[in-house]
């Protein structure tokens, strides 16, 4: 899986008005939560299901990588299903 370094930020975007500082994001799962976005106004439970499989299952993704990933997709979650969001968020910072 491709991992893109961001350092600084990513893409100059801010979450709650601070710059986020992520150190790795998983251009793969960000590139589908986007479409996602855009077909359905937000990321699915199949992107989480995947997402955190990866992470804490098969151990494709580092915890640290998944978190980031998460931070960056976060600005494509709709009010509604924020708490799904921290949940899997909780699950992946446990590894």
């Amino acid at each position: 899986m491709k991992i893109n370094s961001v350092s600084g930020g990513y893409d100059g975007t801010k979450l709650n008005g601070r710059q986020p500082s992520f150190q790795k994001v998983n251009e793969k799962y960000l590139k589908k939560a986007e479409e996602w976005y855009r077909r359905r106004g937000n990321i699915t439970s199949e992107w989480y299901e995947s997402l955190r499989d990866d992470v804490t299952l098969f151990k494709d993704i580092s915890p640290q990588d998944g978190v980031d990933t998460m931070m960056a997709a976060k600005k494509y979650v709709n009010e509604g299903s924020m708490s799904a969001f921290n949940h899997i968020l909780e699950c992946i910072k446990r590894g």
